[in-house]
């Protein structure tokens, strides 16, 4: 049987930020989805142009899930809901992942952006994500 702190942990180890397989939440849909998904579009522009892979799973909790599970490198949420991100947040955080929101700032239920990753990856994530607000 396996040490509980060896399956603590993050399973996907990647540094390299251009190796990365990264989920990013869904698109709004309905009234006011154009406004609301340039922040989105431009997110997804940034990831493209910089990870290995950038998927769509439709589910933050099952994006916090797979990062602690190691089968993507981190995620990008950017309309966090509590009842969406609680038990995956917990989750990530059990298996070592960093949870934070888009600054770098811990996560709690009254985040508006949310990404979660190995320590590794957290400033080269983090820095994507900042320059691409400023731009």
């Amino acid at each position: 049987m396996k040490d509980l702190s060896t399956l603590l942990a993050v399973a996907r180890e990647a540094a390299d930020i251009g190796r990365a397989i990264v989920s990013i939440g869904d698109y709004a849909t309905g009234e006011g989805a154009a406004e609301k998904n340039r922040r989105r579009f431009a997110v997804t522009q940034a990831l493209a142009e910089n990870v290995e892979r950038v998927r769509m799973f439709g589910a933050a909790s099952l994006d916090l899930a797979w990062v602690a599970e190691g089968r993507t490198d981190a995620c990008v949420i950017l309309s966090n809901k509590p009842w969406d991100m609680a038990a995956g947040a917990l989750l990530a955080r059990l298996f070592a992942a960093m949870v934070t929101d888009t600054n770098k700032r811990p996560h709690d239920l009254a985040a508006e952006e949310t990404m979660a990753c190995n320590p590794r990856l957290l400033p080269l994530l983090s820095d994507l994500l900042v320059n691409e607000k400023e731009e």
